[in-house]
């Protein structure tokens, strides 16, 4: 199965600008090291070396969320490449964790695109990236709380690749 194959009420569809180019964008997804530094919403943390990241078709991307109010509290990440067009597409399957935080029997898919766009900058308008998520099946109840959770985790990935334009990582 993949996304195309999920009906529309249980898609959730987004988007979120960046004002980065899209190769930074796009290898922000694939390096563990820029991984570990953005990834997760507010209040939780990558722990470095539990990442694992496989960037070929079938490969594995895998890391654990820490809470940061209360370290005993976390969740182990789980997912397969579907597709990987570089600069452009990341497909891959996410197995939701259980009530322990371990890789679940629920898979979730989830299709990033990458379209380099002129976006508004914090000096005004300027080249950068537009990522289009699609996540699903999930019920439309909890739609508003990924959208929320994503948001988080994206102004994490700007001040990231920002960080990193000014030459400061």
């Amino acid at each position: 199965m993949s996304i195309t194959h999920v009906p529309d009420e249980e898609l959730l569809v987004f988007d979120h600008e960046i004002a980065a180019p899209v190769e930074d964008v796009f290898g922000a997804y694939l390096d563990p090291k820029l991984l570990v530094r953005w990834y997760g919403p507010a209040g939780w943390h990558v722990r470095p070396t539990d990442v694992v990241v496989e960037p070929v078709v079938g490969g594995l991307q895998r890391l654990s969320m820490i809470n940061e109010v209360d370290p005993s509290v976390s969740c182990i990440l789980q997912s397969r490449f579907l597709s990987i067009e570089p600069f452009k597409e990341l497909e891959y399957a996410e197995q939701l964790p259980d009530h322990l935080g371990n890789p679940g029997s629920v898979l979730v898919y989830q299709r990033h695109r990458f379209f380099p766009e002129t976006v508004i900058t914090a000096d005004g308008v300027g080249s950068g990236t537009r990522i289009v998520i699609e996540i699903g099946p999930m019920p439309p109840s909890v739609h508003e709380e990924v959208r929320t959770t994503w948001r988080s985790t994206f102004a994490r990935l700007d001040d990231v690749l920002a960080t990193r334009a000014r030459g400061e990582l």
